[in-house]
């Protein structure tokens, strides 16, 4: 009798991680809908392919701020928009927040830019298998006053239509299990806000 609820009980966990995952994985395909508005600043979380230049063609579009979070401490914005040439405006809205190695960590000093600027709205870029944790995590860590307006670009180190194929499922099980981590922890407080 206890091993048969054993095996139920691992079978409806199973089933119900299975539904998760998948739920998972069709949310990321929601967050190419949003790609259109506007808002106050750009923040651009660095370490994948394409983020940085999106961030710039975005600037370029509506002049607004341009936030480039997680960069590497020599780095300036010669050597990360190279050979992109910057104009003096431009470079005069460009931020390079250096302090920052995660995206919990990349939420806590956006947030200090973010209040030391009274900013009330930000695009948020980063790649589409990353959008939704890193919309979650600034969701919560970003003043309530602020809208975060998430934007998931395509790379090609992930094929959101072919997941399951290549280095992908690898990718988006790793981001599965942090997404979850994180809502766990700021649910019950371990994550500080």
């Amino acid at each position: 009798m206890k091993k048969r609820w054993y095996l139920y009980s691992i079978a409806l966990l199973s089933a119900v991680v299975f539904y998760l995952f998948f739920d998972f994985v069709e949310g990321i395909k929601d967050y190419k809908s949003l790609n259109s508005q506007k808002a106050q600043a750009i923040v651009v979380l660095t370490g994948g392919f394409g983020r940085t230049e999106e961030g710039l063609r975005l600037l370029r579009k509506d002049g607004s701020a341009l936030i480039l979070s997680g960069v590497h401490e020599d780095a300036d914005v010669d050597s990360i928009f190279f050979p992109d040439k910057i104009t003096d405006l431009e470079r005069k809205n460009i931020i390079l927040e250096k302090k920052s190695t995660s995206t919990y960590e990349n939420a806590i000093e956006v947030r200090s830019i973010v209040k030391e600027k009274g900013l009330k709205s930000i695009v948020l870029i980063t790649s589409g298998y990353h959008i939704k944790r890193a919309d979650y995590i600034f969701g919560k860590m970003m003043p309530p006053e602020v809208k975060v307006i998430p934007y998931g670009i395509s790379t090609p180190n992930f094929d959101e239509d072919r997941w399951w194929s290549g280095k992908g499922f690898v990718v988006i099980l790793i981001e599965f299990f942090k997404y979850y981590l994180y809502m766990i922890g700021f649910n019950i407080g371990i994550v500080d806000m």
